[in-house]
């Protein structure tokens, strides 16, 4: 915002579209630009679209993804849904910026909260014996109520694992709790020890071998398949717990 303000000039238009905060755009960005002099609504026009990406996904392209999107003011909205228009086929404009960064964090935190509880299931459902991806595929079949959200070692990228705690933080000044955002994200912080825990079971009763004097191959470090983002990605902590047992960790991903 302040390299920004320093080439603002009047009758232009700014719109954050980092995830952050709601009250980032109204209550950061504004007066770091009108330090300048020039004031929103009046000589400038502020607004707020949230990034909406999944990379490796070939399924979505940018010009198909809705863009939801929000003006400091009327005049404000009604630049910047004429501005995306010229991007992407669907604009979704809500009444106030604050709305619009609270939509990011509601997307990511729902990610979050559901990868959280079926990792919990399949530690839960995995220590009576029951398979849970085949429980999830007959779960999937029921057409209403539902949506599948499958297990893994952890969560990783630059956003759902870290976007929820701009909530959280923000809702300490309200002096309210965020226990079922907190308690998310340590069933998907503690996944991968789940994991090396487990590896090291199935090596002592398959293989009658200690953890400590394995090779394991990691297939994949990124934090997601098909992209070369080792962002908080769970391989390397994974990685680091196995050399933790005394265990040689490799790893194998054409992507990084």
């Amino acid at each position: 915002a302040g390299t920004i303000a320093k080439h603002l000039r009047p009758g232009q238009l700014v719109v954050l579209e980092s995830t952050t905060y709601p009250g980032t755009t109204d209550d950061v960005i504004k007066p770091i630009l009108e330090e300048t002099g020039l004031r929103s609504k009046i000589d400038f026009f502020l607004g707020f679209s949230p990034e909406r990406e999944d990379p490796g996904n070939r399924s979505f392209e940018v010009a198909t993804i809705p863009k939801v999107v929000a003006g400091d003011g009327i005049e404000a909205a009604t630049l910047v849904q004429a501005f995306y228009h010229g991007v992407v086929k669907t604009v979704v404009p809500v009444s106030t910026t604050a709305t619009a960064e609270a939509v990011k964090l509601t997307e990511n935190i729902f990610r979050s909260v559901n990868i959280a509880l079926v990792n919990e299931l399949k530690v839960v459902l995995g220590a009576m014996g029951i398979d849970i991806w085949e429980v999830i595929e007959a779960a999937k079949s029921k057409p209403f109520g539902y949506m599948p959200f499958y297990p893994g070692p952890g969560l990783g990228g630059h956003c759902v694992p870290i976007d929820p705690f701009y909530l959280t933080w923000k809702a300490r000044e309200y002096e309210l709790p965020t226990r079922f955002i907190e308690l998310a994200a340590e069933i998907n912080t503690a996944m991968p020890r789940h994991v090396v825990d487990e590896l090291a079971k199935a090596l002592d009763q398959r293989c009658g071998k200690a953890l400590s004097r394995s090779r394991i191959l990691i297939v994949g470090l990124a934090y997601k398949k098909n992209v070369p983002d080792i962002r908080e990605s769970p391989s390397l902590r994974l990685i680091e717990l196995i050399e933790d047992w005394g265990g040689k960790a490799e790893f194998h991903d054409p992507h990084v």
